[in-house]
């Protein structure tokens, strides 16, 4: 019988159901977060509850198993924000349960293509997103950065700001995730955290004039009579300018 499955919507609750259902190749009606008000007649409910243990066994096995390319096509698919990506990846894993490496070649394989079209959008938006995060000093010598993606991004760009900014304290948050990445500047280690911030952080002193100059900066180097507004939203969608400082718009100084 077919079964609609939940999970809690966290990494390790999801690799606990695939650990669960791949080896005894069980074909799930439905996988989601929240169990669907309405399902088909003849589907029942199974809730899996998350082992870590077991999930961790799982990816381990994963990356042994998997080719590099494979290996790439999961990790972004496990941090897509996608309609039904659960049961899209599991397809894929239950593939190349019986063709092995063989499914690398199998692209345009109905159960091949979308994965690797979603994990092309993950990739894509990972690395736009390298480009338009904007830190900003706060209180208690913290650089803090609002970021609004499609996708969970945020453990594919880590390494990359660790390495940038290695000697300052920095978080970069997921404010449509409600997760963060801290990092520790001693350590030199970065953790990704549950996180949800009710109001922005406040700025340090000095930070209201150096967005001010960025500000200026950037107005001034604009020539109107060469401005492409087509051109412009392409390299920077209006989606993400509400966190990018030079899209911001500050109160007028008399009012601060």
């Amino acid at each position: 019988m077919a079964a609609c499955y939940q999970y809690d919507g966290t990494l390790d609750g999801l690799l606990t159901l695939y650990a669960r259902l791949l080896p005894d190749r069980i074909a799930p009606e439905q996988i989601s977060t929240n169990l669907p008000d309405q399902h088909p007649l003849f589907s029942s409910e199974i809730i899996i509850t998350t082992d870590h243990v077991v999930a961790e066994a799982f990816w381990q096995g994963l990356t042994r198993r998997l080719s590099p390319h494979s290996l790439k096509l999961v990790r972004r698919c496990l941090l897509a924000d996608y309609p039904q990506q659960e049961l899209l990846l599991y397809r894929y894993l239950l593939l190349e349960a019986e063709q092995g490496r063989r499914i690398d070649q199998m692209l345009a394989h109905p159960h091949v293509a979308p994965v690797w079209k979603l994990s092309q959008q993950v990739g894509r938006e990972a690395h736009r997103y390298l480009g338009f995060v904007r830190f900003q000093q706060v209180q208690g010598e913290l650089y803090y950065a609002a970021i609004r993606p499609e996708h969970r991004i945020l453990l594919l760009i880590g390494a990359h700001f660790a390495e940038r900014f290695s000697d300052q304290q920095w978080l970069i948050h997921d404010k449509r995730h409600n997760e963060g990445i801290l990092y520790n500047a001693e350590t030199k280690e970065w953790l990704l955290l549950p996180m949800e911030l009710h109001q922005q952080p406040e700025a340090a002193p000095q930070e209201e004039q150096f967005q001010l100059l960025w500000q200026h900066y950037f107005s001034t180097l604009a020539i109107p009579e060469r401005m492409n507004l087509k051109l412009q939203q392409g390299k920077v969608p209006l989606k993400c300018r509400d966190v990018l400082t030079e899209f911001c718009v500050l109160p007028p100084a008399d009012s601060r």
